[in-house]
């Protein structure tokens, strides 16, 4: 039998570090973190309660973003046939609540189908011209373009400045820009798609901060993605394919429509990935200060190639993974992709972050044993952006700058005034005066402002497509 002084003490018997309290409850505090790391071994902790020194630098990094936020489906608006250009229903209130909260949205319906279609028929002659050139390179078949030993390129097809671009017609012959209106001017400038740009911009609205704003067309490309493997990585738009500068404070933002010109299903893969309100996200500058996006440019632009070369910040517009690979899977973890059919119509903010989404390999390999025809993705991309728009100044690729180095620093809307029409108004509408000035670039100062361009890409692109 006890005694009374064991009875009294009984709970000293289960320290492990003495008979005292203290060492009691240092026991009892080992035991509950024993029990922790168990759990947490077994898959059963939360995932930020890990214990700190469980983990690797990188995950440490990766935590401080905190706990991955929901992302709302992929849902593709329709917009019904019978809404015509003008009516302030064409943008919906949820189409509208949507875009701002995850700085993208899809529709269908927007396009006209006979317009669609001439699209179609035009692209096809664009792509055959460019794989008539392949074969000639070649001297051979054509064969799947991957795995290409030298330079891979993103696309098979890469045509900037389309509504500036001549459009060969049925009879071989060659339109460029008139009062004509050819066709990617029908599409860019004529269509529908200002109409929503400007609707979601508050463009539209008489009462509005942004009531009298002008937009216009900055930069234009149709792209068409064949079965090469390499993509550019998570990014935004750097000023070669969105020729601005960050916008002030208050200023409105430019917004991409992205049109899609083949049905791409998502088990395919060769569309499109964005990261769903990466636009306003905590760790967005710390995303831009990795791939050295234009938030990180000098005010004044460079001096130089070699200025370029030397003080460029970042580490290349493509490398989010490898500079930065806890923004890009917070991104993944974030990714929204869309079934689009042809026709479709992505929106989305400048400053989103998105990809190109390389074929599956299962898909592409199968379809080489059966012998069919390589799969290839056509799309054309319009970037919209406010008159207020700042052409960057400086040394650089942009064809106005290069043609008249005063363009550099102005508004999009003064260099219209005082120059040319180097980027068309869209909204309020389109001025016949500017597309006849369209003509006059397209056939005198683009040609002769494009080939410097090209030859200053050459000294520059190493530094800006660092790879890893």
């Amino acid at each position: 039998m006890r005694n009374s002084g064991d009875e009294k003490n009984w709970y000293a018997r289960l320290a492990l570090f003495g008979d005292s309290i203290l060492a009691l409850f240092s026991s009892f505090g080992l035991l509950v973190l024993s029990f922790l790391i168990s759990f947490h071994m077994d898959g059963n902790l939360p995932a930020y309660t890990s214990v700190p020194w469980d983990l690797s630098p990188s995950e440490k990094v990766y935590r401080q973003l905190g706990p991955t936020p929901s992302i709302a489906p992929p849902i593709i608006f329709l917009v019904d046939d019978e809404r015509q250009l003008g009516d302030n229903n064409l943008v919906s209130k949820e189409m509208r609540a949507a875009f701002d909260r995850d700085g993208v949205i899809a529709v269908r319906g927007i396009l006209d189908p006979a317009l669609l279609s001439a699209m179609d028929d035009a692209t096809q002659k664009i792509v055959s011209k460019e794989k008539e050139k392949e074969n000639a390179k070649t001297k051979r078949k054509p064969k799947l373009l991957t795995g290409r030993e030298k330079a891979p390129k993103q696309f098979f097809t890469v045509n900037q400045g389309a509504i500036f671009s001549s459009v060969e017609d049925g009879g071989g012959n060659s339109t460029v820009v008139s009062d004509d209106s050819p066709l990617f001017v029908k599409v860019a400038m004529m269509s529908k798609i200002p109409h929503v740009i400007a609707g979601l911009l508050d463009f539209d609205c008489d009462t509005c901060i942004h009531a009298n704003k002008t937009l216009r067309i900055l930069r234009d490309i149709f792209l068409a993605k064949d079965e090469e493997e390499y993509v550019c990585g998570w990014h935004v738009d750097d000023v070669g394919f969105w020729p601005a500068i960050v916008e002030e404070p208050g200023e409105p933002v430019g917004i991409n429509a992205w049109i899609a010109l083949d049905d791409m299903p998502i088990e395919y893969g060769g569309g499109f990935a964005l990261a769903v309100g990466s636009h306003s996200s905590s760790w967005k500058e710390e995303a831009y200060r990795s791939i050295g996006s234009t938030h990180s440019f000098p005010n004044g632009g460079f001096n130089s190639s070699r200025d370029i070369l030397q003080n460029r910040p970042g580490n290349g517009t493509c490398n989010m993974e490898y500079t930065a690979p806890h923004l890009h899977r917070r991104m993944e973890e974030t990714k929204r992709v869309y079934d689009v059919k042809a026709g479709d119509i992505i929106f989305h903010t400048r400053w989103l972050f998105h990809k190109t989404i390389p074929f599956s390999r299962d898909v592409v390999s199968n379809r080489a044993a059966k012998k069919e025809e390589p799969i290839l993705y056509r799309r054309y991309s319009i970037r919209y952006g406010p008159g207020t728009s700042i052409i960057p100044p400086g040394y650089g690729t942009e064809p106005s700058v290069i043609s008249e180095e005063k363009n550099g620093g102005r508004s999009a809307d003064h260099v219209s005034e005082y120059d040319s029409a180097w980027y068309p108004r869209v909204w309020p509408s389109t001025s016949d005066v500017e597309i006849k000035q369209m003509q006059h670039l397209a056939n005198d100062r683009l040609p002769k402002a494009l080939e410097k361009s090209e030859q200053r890409k050459k000294v520059i692109r190493p530094r800006v497509k660092r790879q890893y």
